[in-house]
């Protein structure tokens, strides 16, 4: 059980939300942004912002697409409030039930 709790608790850190997260994905519910635009606005570093970036879309939180102006790069936008959510429940509920299958592995056992 300990092994459940443990993995548990690393799961639910992938969901936490920093400032600089909730900043970023608030301001792209307004516009969609490349990085260095973000971290303009933010006042973060780029390095930073793209750090964070990958982490909201892991989650599911925003997206991004390749566009080609006389560079190539991406534009990154925020989903829906709604549908940002429902991917982060469903997200949750898919490891809850993983974590659920191993604990009844483990007490059988």
């Amino acid at each position: 059980m300990e092994d459940v709790l443990r993995t548990l608790s690393r799961t639910l850190r992938v969901f936490e939300l920093g400032e600089s997260e909730i900043r970023i994905y608030s301001l792209l519910q307004r516009e969609s942004l490349t990085p260095r635009q973000i971290a303009k606005t933010l006042g973060l570093s780029e390095r930073i912002v793209r750090e964070k970036l990958k982490h909201l879309l892991d989650l599911g939180l925003v997206e991004r697409t390749l566009v080609n102006r006389g560079w190539l790069g991406y534009v990154y936008y925020a989903k829906a409030p709604k549908e940002a959510l429902r991917e982060l429940f469903n997200r949750l509920e898919s490891t809850l039930k993983m974590l659920e299958k191993e604990g009844e592995t483990k007490i059988e056992v």
